[in-house]
């Protein structure tokens, strides 16, 4: 059976071989076809857009060119101040080209471009005014692309897709738009972070949710523009955060419609991936529902997930004042879930989305997700400790099983009582339970090999816990622009339980022969409770029509309760009764602060600014029930910000912001109690801390060519902590670690991004070329020496893109990511590594409805520990054909990691340590699957328009 199976397993590779070796003859005929017409003579298409009526040039009228044989989009321009355009390097052929502006119904025009042209003036083309009406036909092409205002569309029907494509195989065509491997979204070098449908929230506004899941068929047009943040659309003047936004606008046969998809895959080694997608639009409610089940490491949610689920989203967020609310404790259950590229992952996940307009006052936004996530991970880890005289190496070999089941829904309703009063209400409600198991095995060897140590520990966890955020928004506008008041009161309740055992026996050696032994039987029951009370008011006063002065106050309470009871084995009767006072405490902390502040805010034609300060009173009173420990401290901050964004054009503007924050001590970092847990790894409080202050410097600079699809981006970030909390270690002979937190200065991050796209017309390509280089300055102790450590990282990448018609798409890329590390304590550990990756991702549609997709990265791994430095060669294949009528349905062979060459490999750089990672990762195996799309009209939908082109 074995043997037959790897026969089997044989003729499958040399099948997959085969196919890419006919694909590749078939791209090299199609690029040889392809190339042939730019051998001929280009002309240049040049003309001048008017009025009508006044025959004044029309200035920023969008104008295309399509091609007549497939109306797909040929290129797209801006006509000047004189209300010129031109084309060049156009083949010979029919074009149509498309002339539209926002006051002038839209122009089409029809040429042809014979052999021997070089040149055609097309003269003055006069455009109607709108206020002039025009018998227009329901069936009349659309332009490809239009420029209303400050929001840059995209009509569809000139970006064709394949049958059952979604929304992120149609963007990837669209000038401008790039969407990365990951799924990752920009336009014109800007990340796209929000995603709306008919202008509602999709799961959350989450970018890949919609893209993944929504046909590339239901979607009219593609709406790109800045969308305002709340606070600029309530006080009316431009706060600068806009938010760079993707609308998608249904059809209209689709907004009373039932439509998506169902797959289900199976494989070798047992593997299974079954999807499943469901959208019913009528009106203005939205219903979507999404599925999936899998053992093939795929997961059915971001990490903005797990953040919202822990609150942690709200401590992330940034711009403006920042203020620290993470209180005495995090309490919080552990974050699983997160880093899921690691091992084999078993994944069960769904969510439901609804949107409606309950009526013309009250908009609705509800969503549900569950996911059940089972990861298996074993690791080995090679780690060179740092310490002065008394280097050593420690190793690790660990298996660890998990099972996290994550339930959150979240609600919103927007009331708008009247014009100038309106409420918001939010709330998440989240449930968690999981179970661990852990085994790790360890060993420490000191220079010339001998043992300092070595055990092993066995541990198993379950947890169980819920938490609710709750916020409200109460918001008046004065009948005086830009006069407003709001009110906001938030609450937040977290509860999490958890139980554990742990078994481990830990070796000390002295030249070679052990002298002592320390041995963990003991089980731990940790109840943990958090809340969080708080409020702010907000008032804003106009000084003029483009400026305005902010004065807000605010208040926030957050009690917290921990009780942890460990207890030790009883030999006597075989049970954990005997209760271990040294790691087991109930501890009660209360974290409140108060304050307010002042900020200018102007916004000018061309440039805008704010200027402002808060300040904060902050008191931590904290005590530990079973003892007279208590702690009692208060902090008063002054927080400055100030931000500055200068507008050249519409398409290049520069932007710099700074903000100061602060972050007072946690409980656990005050608490002069020992966690002997782990006897290897002891961790005690310090309750002579003192609170950190962090000064952030963003500099963003941005110049885009729409029409000519080229940008550029640069950022630098410059972020430096006076106080900041940092590590001191004792370590001894034995290698036992007793880390303590202290305040130290010299903490700095510089960062630098810059970005550059072009495109290739006559090539049919796009490039992209970059990097980022970064440098982090930590400072840590090691019995009790100052040791300063610097990373350096240098990271160049490019890419190049080659597209023709909808035969091939071929994406090449590459990255080099070098890293120096520095030690002044010990320069000897001074090293440099590199991580080389090099990826082609090559899809090719031929005829009869075949697809052949390939995905080949090549990563390259240098400088690590010995059996850490990896060449790995990773290859996907899939072979697709559409079926049944309309090609509704997709049958697929797929084959993943076809060199059986996947190995996780990874480096942690640390101010302790440095450490490389080798960890279990999903190998070869094979797929058939089937994929079906439906879409029903509801009753009393509308008909669809069909446009003739």
């Amino acid at each position: 059976m074995a043997t037959t199976f790897v026969t089997i397993k044989s003729i499958v590779v040399k099948y997959f071989i085969l196919v890419t070796l006919l694909q590749a003859i078939t791209f090299f005929s199609t690029a040889q076809r392809a190339e042939q017409p730019v051998n001929k003579k280009t002309a240049f298409v040049t003309g001048a857009l008017a009025d009508d009526l006044q025959k004044k040039p029309v200035a920023d009228a969008t104008v295309s060119l399509v091609n007549v044989k497939d109306s797909s989009l040929v290129a797209f321009t801006r006509t000047d101040s004189s209300g010129r355009f031109s084309f060049s390097n156009l083949q010979p052929g029919g074009y149509r080209l498309s002339a539209s502006h926002s006051k002038f119904h839209p122009l089409w025009k029809r040429f042809e471009l014979a052999a021997n042209d070089e040149a055609l003036q097309l003269g003055n083309l006069l455009l109607k005014d709108k206020t002039v009406l025009e018998t227009v036909t329901l069936h009349a092409q659309r332009p490809p692309v239009e420029v209303n205002g400050d929001t840059l569309e995209f009509n569809t029907e000139s970006f064709k897709t394949k049958p059952n494509a979604v929304v992120e195989d149609m963007l990837k065509k669209m000038p401008g738009i790039e969407v990365d491997k990951d799924g990752t979204v920009t336009v014109n070098g800007k990340r796209i972070n929000r995603v709306l449908v008919d202008g509602k929230d999709f799961f959350n506004g989450d970018p890949k949710m919609a893209t993944r899941n929504l046909p590339a068929d239901a979607i009219d047009k593609v709406q790109v523009f800045d969308k305002q943040s709340d606070q600029s659309a309530f006080t009316g003047i431009d706060d600068g955060n806009a938010e760079k936004t993707i609308n998608l606008k249904l059809k209209k046969d689709r907004k009373n419609a039932a439509f998506g998809k169902i797959s289900a895959a199976a494989g070798t080694q047992e593997r299974y991936d079954a999807q499943l997608n469901v959208n019913k639009f009528k009106g203005e409610q939205q219903l979507s529902a999404i599925g999936m089940a899998n053992n093939t490491n795929r997961q059915g949610f971001g990490i903005m997930d797990m953040l919202n689920f822990t609150g942690q989203s709200k401590k992330m967020m940034g711009g403006g004042m920042v203020i620290s609310t993470n209180g005495p404790e995090d309490f919080g259950l552990p974050v699983s879930g997160i880093n899921n590229s690691q091992g084999i992952v078993t994944t069960i996940a769904g969510g439901i989305n609804y949107n409606d307009n309950w009526n013309k006052k009250t908009d609705v936004n509800a969503s549900f997700f569950y996911s059940d996530l089972m990861p298996e991970i074993t690791r080995t880890v090679n780690r060179q400790n740092i310490l002065p005289g008394n280097n050593f190496t420690w190793t690790q070999n660990s298996n660890n099983s998990s099972n996290t089941q994550i339930n959150r829904f979240n609600f919103s309703a927007d009331y708008k009582i009247d014009s100038f009063n309106s409420i918001k209400l939010t709330s998440i409600i989240g449930y968690q339970k999981g179970t661990a198991i852990t085994e790790n095995s360890y060993e420490s060897l000191v220079p010339g090999g001998k043992k300092l140590n070595n055990g092993y520990s066995n541990t198993a966890n379950s947890t169980e816990g819920y938490n609710t955020n709750n916020n409200i928004l109460y918001r008046h506008k004065f009948k005086k622009r830009s006069r407003t008041l709001s009110f906001n009161a938030s609450m937040q309740y977290n509860d999490s339980r958890s139980n554990g055992t742990q078994n481990a026996i830990s070796n000390f050696f002295t030249n070679g022969t052990i002298n002592s032994r320390d041995t963990l039987n003991q089980v731990t029951k940790l109840n943990s409770l958090t809340q969080s009370y708080g409020a702010n008011i907000s008032y804003t006063e106009p000084l003029s029509k483009r400026s305005l002065l902010e004065f807000k106050g605010f208040y926030n309470t957050s009690p917290g309760d921990l009780d942890r009871t460990t207890f030790d084995y009883n030999k006597s009767n075989g049970k954990h009764d005997v209760r271990n006072n040294l790691l087991s405490n109930n501890f009660e902390s209360r974290y409140n602060y108060m304050g307010g502040g002042i900020s200018l805010r102007a916004q000018q034609k061309s440039y805008g600014y704010t200027l402002g300060a808060n300040i904060q009173y902050a008191q931590l009173n904290s005590r530990l029930r079973d003892s007279s420990f208590t702690i009692k401290q208060h902090f008063t901050n002054l927080l400055p910000a100030a931000n500055f964004n200068y507008n050249f054009t519409k398409m290049k503007s520069l932007r710099i912001d700074y903000y100061s924050s602060t972050r007072q001590p946690s409980a656990s970092q005050l608490q002069p109690v020992k966690d002997l847990s782990d006897p290897l790894n002891i961790r005690e409080g310090n309750p002579g801390l003192q609170p950190s202050f962090s000064h952030n410097l963003n500099l963003q600079f941005f110049n885009t060519n729409s029409p000519k699809q080229k940008n550029l981006f640069a950022f630098v970030n410059y972020f430096a902590t006076t106080n900041a909390i940092v590590n001191s270690d004792i370590i001894d002979a034995g290698g036992t670690r007793v880390t303590k937190p202290v305040n130290a200065g010299g903490v700095y991050f510089i960062n630098g991004i810059v970005d550059r796209g072009f495109s290739i017309k006559k090539l049919n390509m796009r490039f992209t070329i970059g990097g980022n280089i970064a440098y982090n300055r930590s400072v840590n102790f090691i019995n009790l020496q100052r040791n300063n450590t610097g990373n350096l990282s240098f990271a160049p990448r490019a890419s190049a893109n080659y597209t023709y018609k909808e035969i091939v798409d071929i994406n090449l890329s590459a990255r080099i990511a070098f890293n120096r590390a520095r030690y002044s304590l010990q320069s000897s550990l001074n090293n440099n590594f590199w991580r080389q990756t090099y990826e082609l991702v090559a899809n090719f549609n031929l005829p009869a409805g075949f697809t052949i997709n390939n995905e080949f990265t090549y990563s390259v791994y240098t400088g690590r520990a010995d059996g850490f430095n990896r060449n790995i060669k990773l290859w996907n294949a899939a072979v697709s054909r559409q079926v049944l009528k309309s090609k509704k349905g997709e049958i697929k062979i797929a084959a993943f990691d076809l060199l059986k060459q996947n190995i996780g490999v990874d480096r942690n750089v640390n101010s302790n340590f440095v450490e490389d990672i080798q960890y279990q990762a999903l190998q070869r195996y094979f797929t058939i699957g089937f994929t079906y799309s439906l879409q029903r009209p509801l009753p009393g939908g509308p008909k669809a328009v069909i446009r003739t082109f």
